[in-house]
């Protein structure tokens, strides 16, 4: 008899790792054979007749069968994922119409890459062990009060640190409030100080993001008109009709970008990306309400920002969250799978924050129009806030993008900040729509109120028409060719940083940017110590630091532009010293992200809401 290492594996064996393989191959066709919604019928029928055969087989199932081949483990695990699958999609067939038929075919919810999906997997595994150990001490008696102090002493030192950064030593504090008026001169001394102080830590464009523009012209332009306009309250258009012309004419404009030749696509002014998100979601959830369904689902991938988290969690929504490809984008054939009856919008990034990556937005139109040819059921939202003004003019400038509008007929609502790439002041974004039909679910309107008839567009009643005014101005002042040519410098620049970062030994792209996002990592270091480096005062950069994977990005801007070699130059030797010392600076984002990479959200949470906190301290 062979020893055990030698034995031929056995047929079941063989199985299994056919079974798991071809799931892990990502391949559809192949998967298709695999898909327990066709074979688990004739599986069920086998086991009963297993159960009632005389001899060996007697009493088995055939999930039993399977796990005395390759180890109970192996099979059982693999039985109850396909098991769940099937559940999965049962309820959500038992959910909906037959027009969800389709997706009860579709292959489960796999990440693209099998290496993406252990790593996945393992950090789950992680964070879940610290979890429940957490959660053992904090109810085990004499543990609990230990772990509370522990968790006390870091909140503490936490609170202390974040003082001592955000509170420097001097400052003219003020815990109440004066009991006479101070001087206007006074005031605006005090003001103008800190404002040039703190606009030294962007002028020079080592910033990441932040401010898109700056120029003294364009600022000075925004400021008097929203002086001008700076009693002016949309909620009272009687008072102020030059609300209306601003706020319909912004609308309009950016309309007129991405309308995709759809004359019936509207919208309204925002405070921002995230209002512009939640009412998109607020939209399609009342929309779906008003057609029988009792709990609408969002779907959404882990590259999403996190405004539709936030809108879900205000509303109440389930979100399902979708892993990204290799390309780190929406995965499609975890979306298939994700879609049933209850899902009432699906949320695309054009380009995502993170990353810079552009979804697949045609295919996922498609998928979307297949699953519900009337677009009355189904819809689906493009995040633009980044790239509205300038994914619109790329095409002009010289660079080539994917359909991300509503070209497509999938698409229902997009959101578009002015306050980035359209070079506004903080404050503004407009949120549209395909029809007005779908736009209505956006407003709220209470008609028994005591104090009269009430209506608002967004979620705020009083708004500053001086925003709008300012808005209005800055697309005014820069005009159509004056996008294009913004555009075309910016993508330019970004084509040389991203050539350069290619060059640097050590780090590499996460995906080729499509529009003003630079993000890389590196295999060697630890990345966010290089940027923790590059964030001194001896090299002044203040770069985005994100996770899972750990990588960092430049979001370029109109002040970025001349610094390219500069920024390379930084990056290359902060890299080098990172290298050499085997770490970065002791303090910083890599400790912080790694720490919360490794915990549960619930103690990263608690340190978050910390850091909040401080910044209310007098």
């Amino acid at each position: 008899m062979l020893p055990m290492s030698l034995q031929p594996p056995s047929r079941g064996k063989v199985a299994f790792g056919v079974l798991a393989g071809l799931y892990l191959l990502d391949s559809p066709r192949l998967r298709l054979f695999l898909e327990p919604s066709l074979w688990a019928p004739f599986a069920l029928a086998g086991s009963v007749w297993l159960r009632a055969r005389p001899g060996t087989g007697a009493g088995r199932s055939i999930l039993g069968l399977l796990s005395s081949e390759v180890g109970v483990l192996g099979g059982d695990l693999l039985g109850l994922v396909l098991l769940c699958d099937l559940l999965r999609k049962a309820l959500a067939l038992r959910r909906g119409a037959s027009v969800w038929l389709g997706s009860l075919l579709s292959p489960p919810a796999w990440p693209n890459s099998p290496r993406r999906s252990f790593q996945s997997a393992t950090k789950a595994l992680q964070k879940a062990a610290v979890a429940v150990a957490m959660k053992v001490a904090s109810r085990t008696p004499g543990l609990a009060g230990i772990l509370q102090a522990e968790i006390d002493k870091e909140v503490t030192k936490m609170e202390a640190d974040l003082l001592r950064e955000m509170r420097p030593a001097g400052r003219d504090a003020r815990s109440t409030m004066p009991e006479k008026g101070l001087p206007a001169s006074e005031i605006k001394a005090m003001v103008k100080a800190f404002a040039a102080k703190e606009d030294k830590t962007w002028e020079d464009g080592r910033v990441s993001g932040a401010v898109y523009h700056g120029g003294a012209e364009h600022l000075a332009l925004l400021n008097e008109c929203y002086a001008a306009t700076s009693v002016c309250n949309p909620l009272h258009p009687d008072i102020w009709p030059s609300s209306i012309k601003f706020e319909s004419e912004v609308v309009k404009w950016v309309a007129d970008l991405v309308r995709g030749g759809d004359p019936d696509v509207c919208g309204a002014v925002t405070s921002g990306g995230t209002e512009s998100i939640i009412l998109a979601a607020k939209a399609h959830r009342d929309r779906a309400l008003s057609r029988g369904v009792s709990r609408p689902e969002m779907v959404a991938c882990v590259t999403a920002h996190a405004a539709i988290d936030k809108a879900c969690d205000l509303m109440g929504l389930r979100l399902v969250k979708l892993p990204m490809t290799d390309d780190y984008v929406l995965d499609l054939g975890a979306l298939q799978a994700a879609i049933n009856a209850d899902t009432c919008m699906v949320y695309a990034s054009a380009p995502s924050f993170p990353q810079g990556a552009i979804d697949p937005i045609a295919a996922v139109s498609s998928l979307v129009r297949s699953m519900d040819p009337s677009g009355e059921r189904l819809g689906l939202h493009v995040d633009c806030c980044l790239g509205g003004f300038v994914l619109p003019f790329a095409k002009e400038a010289g660079f080539q993008v994917p359909q991300f509008d509503f070209g497509l007929p999938g698409v229902t609502s997009m959101s578009v900040d002015t306050h980035k790439y359209g070079y506004a002041s903080k404050g503004t974004s407009v949120v549209l729509f395909r029809s007005k039909a779908l736009r209505k679910h956006m407003y709220f309107a209470y008609p028994e109120w005591t104090g009269g008839l009430y209506v608002t567009p967004t979620i705020a009643g009083s708004r500053p028409g001086g925003l709008t005014a300012s808005c209005w101005a800055s697309l005014a002042s820069i005009g159509h060719e004056g996008f294009v040519e913004r555009t075309r410098a910016i993508l330019e620049c970004v084509k040389s940083i991203a050539d350069g970062v290619r060059s640097i030994p050590g780090l590499y792209l996460l995906g080729d940017p499509p529009a003003m996002v630079v993000c890389f990592g590196s295999r060697e270091v630890d990345v966010l110590a290089v940027s923790d480096l590059m964030a001194t005062k001896r090299f002044g950069w203040s770069l985005n630091a994100l996770q899972n994977p750990s990588c960092v990005h430049l979001c370029v801007t109109l002040r970025t532009l001349g610094k390219e070699a500069q920024f390379l130059a930084d990056l290359a030797v902060s890299l080098e010293e990172v290298r050499k010392a085997g770490r970065g600076p002791e303090e910083g984002n890599a400790a912080i992200y790694g720490l919360a990479q490794g915990m549960p959200s619930g103690p990263v949470k608690e340190l978050m809401y910390t850091y909040t906190d401080v910044k209310y301290v007098v």
